[in-house]
């Protein structure tokens, strides 16, 4: 069974050789309908193979929208309203761009605002665009805000950028006044990620290990010290041919699949090794695929882990090892950030090794120590005493003068 993470229409075979090949292979329906690209070798880099597999899916899907699917939605029952504009939002390439990870979470935070209960018994989603009032939107946020201040502020932010995106495809049919900006929020306590720090990190990584499964044992380093995200390493975005490979055999290949970004990170410099714990542990590890990380193969062959079930044995082994609920691998990776911070990295070089676009968005993830703290205290504190220093030094010269 393929993981939910599988690109659509990518194929694996097994050469010869014993290796594992991979291929895409559109549904001959849209061949013959006109689709001009065929079966496509996709090499046998896993994390590379997905990545093509999903521009070829993202080619095909535009295809099949302005062949038939804008007029087929156009003509169904409901076209100008408040569903029709999630449905336009979720055929947009705005929505498509998102990782599989986040497609679900959206999807559920859009039902909640369609689903709320009118006083004519109607539902939200029926409601024509031009009756989405800025009043509406309030008595939405009202009502969404009884879920906690997060969930309110989330489905305000996702109906505004839903609005948005739609209005430029749709301008004729989606008003240009969006109904969502400017919703007052209440002021609540969001719920932040709380950092592992490395000494936790490692502790899970050993728990999930001794759970008996060693590849995703790997994942809390990985997401410490390269800092990649959790469902990057578990969708087999990070292979065995990324780490030190042939061209750069002192670096790493890190692939920040959410921002499209790719950091070659050193593993090396003149004094020696940057990150020995974590290359030992993967050099301990059998390769049981292309990817680094796979599951056991206890149900058949070695696959990628899916994030639901990487999370569960993740949970178990973290209170079998009676270690802080906060320390997931989400965790390990702000942890990691966080580090970086406590180390007094700039925000160019936090921002070099993460792969962040904005010192904005890697802001987010340095969460504020009492390290930094002492840090900047300490540094204040020499200031202060060089300031006093040159005062004295310089009434010196001047009793010196006077003499």
């Amino acid at each position: 069974m393929k993981p939910a993470n599988w690109p659509r229409y990518m194929i694996e075979k097994r050469l010869r050789s014993g290796t594992v090949a991979y291929y895409w292979n559109p549904p001959i329906r849209d061949l013959k309908g006109g689709f001009t690209l065929d079966r496509e070798p996709l090499g046998q880099d896993f994390s590379a193979a997905c990545e093509r597999a999903d521009v070829l899916n993202m080619h095909l899907l535009s295809w099949r929208a302005g062949r038939n699917s804008d007029r087929t939605l156009d003509l169904q029952p409901g076209y100008g309203t408040l569903d029709w504009l999630v449905e336009r939002y979720y055929r947009s390439r705005a929505f498509e761009k998102l990782t599989p990870r986040s497609q679900p979470g959206y999807r559920q935070t859009f039902k909640i605002i369609l689903d709320i209960e009118l006083k004519d018994g109607r539902r939200a989603g029926t409601l024509r665009l031009a009756q989405v009032s800025a009043a509406f939107a309030d008595k939405v946020y009202a009502k969404v805000l009884l879920r906690g201040p997060r969930q309110a502020a989330l489905c305000i932010a996702l109906m505004r950028r839903a609005w948005k995106v739609v209005h430029r495809l749709h301008q004729k049919v989606v008003p240009a006044s969006n109904p969502w900006v400017g919703v007052i929020q209440a002021k609540g306590a969001a719920e932040e990620i709380i950092p592992a720090t490395r000494e936790q990190a490692f502790a899970l990584s050993q728990a999930i290990a001794e759970y008996g499964h060693a590849h995703l044992a790997a994942v809390p380093i990985i997401c410490f010290e390269w800092l990649q995200r959790p469902e990057n390493v578990l969708a087999g975005h990070l292979s065995w041919g990324d780490i030190r490979p042939t061209d750069t055999p002192r670096h790493v290949r890190i692939d920040h699949h959410k921002t499209g970004r790719k950091v070659l990170q050193p593993l090396e410099d003149a004094q020696g090794r940057l990150f020995p714990e974590l290359e030992d542990y993967l050099a301990g590890l059998p390769r049981a695929g292309l990817a680094v990380v796979l599951t056991p193969g206890a149900r058949g062959k070695p696959r990628p882990y899916s994030f639901s079930y990487a999370k569960r044995i993740a949970r178990e082994a973290r209170r079998a090892a009676g270690l802080p609920e906060h320390v997931t691998m989400t965790a390990c990776r702000h942890g990691g950030m966080t580090e970086l911070g406590n180390a007094s990295l700039t925000e160019a070089q936090t921002m070099a090794l993460s792969g962040h676009k904005t010192p904005e968005a890697a802001r987010l993830y340095v969460k504020r120590t009492d390290a930094q703290r002492v840090t900047a205290a300490r540094r204040r504190r020499a200031w202060v005493d060089r300031e006093r220093s040159g005062d004295k030094s310089q009434n010196g010269s001047e009793i010196a003068m006077s003499e």
